[in-house]
């Protein structure tokens, strides 16, 4: 009984466990690779916000999280910066808030305080070309009248716009539009059955931090 069960043991061979297993090659050199294209690439975004080319800006920072690799807290910052120079300010407050969640700043918390106080959050849509979009007044600030022509252009191009406009006074189509920061997110689909829609959600109120 004894030297069967030996013989048994003996010609037993226990399947590795998976975190035994070494990792695949191919695994491995991809890692690299990407970690690697990230450097060259994060470099090369700050090269660039030196010499306030933000387009270029923009479209490498859209590359370096295509690698897969976690962007920076410098990278973060400097892509928000591309974005408000395009008008992009829901992109913008995105990118702060992924940058505070690695490091909180105040020059960061105060960015989104400044957000959360001029602007307010916006979802517009139509079918292409049906509506109109125009606010009844420019406004004189240079990021907050680019977000205005952000919003516009996206409906033009697309009929839908979903992000952030400085408080104040919209048209889409007929229908007025008040933005107003901190109070309530404005819903207008005139591709619903009831034309258009006001959705309440509160946000919550960015202090900047006490020195």
């Amino acid at each position: 009984m004894m030297l069967a069960l030996l013989g048994l043991l003996l010609g037993f061979t226990p399947a590795a466990a998976a975190d035994d297993l070494p990792p695949d090659a191919s695994d491995v050199d991809s890692g690299v690779k990407a970690k690697a294209e990230y450097v060259r690439l994060s470099q090369e975004l700050e090269k660039l916000a030196m010499r306030n080319a933000w387009s270029g800006v923009e479209r490498t920072f859209l590359a370096i999280v295509e690698t897969g690799v976690q962007p920076s807290f410098n990278d973060y910052v400097t892509g928000a910066a591309s974005a408000r120079s395009m008008g992009d300010i829901s992109a913008a407050r995105a990118r702060l808030m992924a940058a505070n969640a690695l490091k909180e700043d105040r020059g960061v918390l105060d960015s989104l305080w400044e957000i959360d106080s001029k602007f307010g959050a916006v979802y517009l849509a139509s079918d292409v070309g049906a509506m109109e979009f125009k606010a009844e007044a420019t406004p004189f600030e240079p990021v907050q009248a680019k977000s205005v022509e952000f919003a516009r252009t996206k409906i033009e191009e697309t009929g839908v716009f979903e992000g952030f406009l400085p408080e104040g006074t919209y048209w889409f189509g007929e229908t007025e539009v008040k933005v107003q920061p901190r109070v309530s997110a404005i819903m207008v689909d005139v591709r619903t059955d009831d034309g258009h829609r006001v959705k309440k959600k509160k946000k919550k109120k960015k202090q900047p931090v006490e020195e």
